[in-house]
């Protein structure tokens, strides 16, 4: 009997379309881990309506969904090993969210910074913040241990997303009784990417979709080429956090190449835009093949759609599983169905004939 795999869960909210932030952040790592974990990867689309609500941001979720599964698709996400799913479609996760926020303190969640970010990031003013956003790291908490995930792989802004989830679910275990499993989250070597100026100050924050500073991965060799070299050069002597050199490290495969990059800039051997063209060929060696899989899940139509069902219906098994679990322990089934029995029984008297009931 094979053993059974240790459980993963990651995922992302279809704002648009994934970039290299993503790949080098968790996308890489969903690849490498396939393997060995049992995969479930969420399209995270209740997540996006914490700052995109409106009627017609919602109706661009279709074509966002696609865009994300494409994206995942192409970097090597495979659906025969990985489950992906679309949360919406797994209305159990709702329930699992509301009671895991009666375990919450208001002050735990009100005091995360990415969640003040994320505020600023939509222009959201203070009194603007719905109460979605604030939960956001709740049903995030409750996506996790709806699937019992052991490992979770998040960029590292997402990091304490996952401590308060392990909290939570130390929590309900020891009031309750072991229901989840305690997750874990892993930070990949490159958690984040800074972005490019092709907006003011881009390259001085992380690569984001809000932040409007990114490289898709779809984006064409142009592109890429276009927006590398929006990227301001460094002094000689001070590339080691350069933006530009930044992405040498996610990309340059090979350590003593980067170095040599380094040591031949830093002494005036090279200039910025000969360094650029090697960022530029390094990320072509990288995107080429992802685009080229890209180009070929999307032919096959409404391929993409099935994966996402399939994947779904796997879900939603799992999470009534579960919520199955957390009702019966937290005592609410027996609640339930106390009262049902109780009923039935009741109808059951008043079917007797009239005579039996008069002793």
């Amino acid at each position: 009997m094979e053993a059974r795999k240790p459980r993963l869960l990651t995922g992302d909210r279809p704002t648009g379309p994934l970039h290299l932030g993503h790949l080098v952040g968790t996308l890489q790592s969903r690849v490498k881990l396939q393997d060995s974990h049992e995969c479930f990867i969420i399209v995270a689309d209740l997540h996006s309506l914490t700052t995109r609500s409106r009627r017609d941001e919602i109706a661009r979720l279709p074509n966002h969904v696609r865009d994300v599964v494409l994206d995942m698709l192409s970097v090597g996400v495979d659906p025969g090993r990985s489950t992906i799913y679309l949360q919406s479609g797994v209305p159990a996760v709702y329930d699992i969210a509301i009671l895991l926020q009666m375990l919450t303190p208001v002050a735990r969640l009100s005091g995360m910074q990415s969640i003040q970010d994320m505020a600023v990031n939509a222009g959201l003013k203070d009194a603007d913040v719905p109460l979605g956003l604030l939960g956001y790291p709740v049903l995030q908490a409750a996506d996790i241990l709806m699937a019992n995930a052991e490992l979770v792989p998040v960029g590292a802004d997402n990091e304490t997303h996952v401590t308060l989830a392990r909290d939570i679910a130390q929590h309900f275990n020891d009031a309750y009784g072991r229901v989840f499993a305690v997750p874990q989250a892993t930070i990949s070597a490159t958690p984040s990417l800074p972005g490019v100026n092709t907006v003011a100050g881009g390259a001085e924050r992380k690569m984001s979709k809000s932040a409007g500073n990114a490289i898709w991965l779809k984006d064409s060799p142009e592109e890429v080429a276009r927006k590398i070299r929006t990227l301001p050069g460094p002094a000689p002597g001070e590339s080691t956090d350069a933006p530009l050199f930044l992405f040498a490290e996610a990309f340059l495969r090979d350590a003593e190449e980067l170095a040599n990059l380094r040591a031949e800039y830093d002494r005036g051997a090279i200039g910025f835009a000969a360094v650029q063209d090697r960022v530029i060929e390094a990320l072509e060696k990288t995107l080429v093949p992802i685009r080229e899989r890209r180009s070929e899940f999307a032919a096959d139509k409404h391929r993409t759609e099935e994966i996402i069902v399939d994947g779904t219906i796997t879900a939603r098994k799992v999470a009534y599983e579960t919520l199955g679990k957390v009702r019966d322990a937290m005592g609410l089934e027996n609640l339930w169905s106390g009262l049902v029995h109780a009923t039935q029984s009741r109808a059951e008297e008043r079917k007797k004939p009239f005579y039996s009931q008069k002793g």
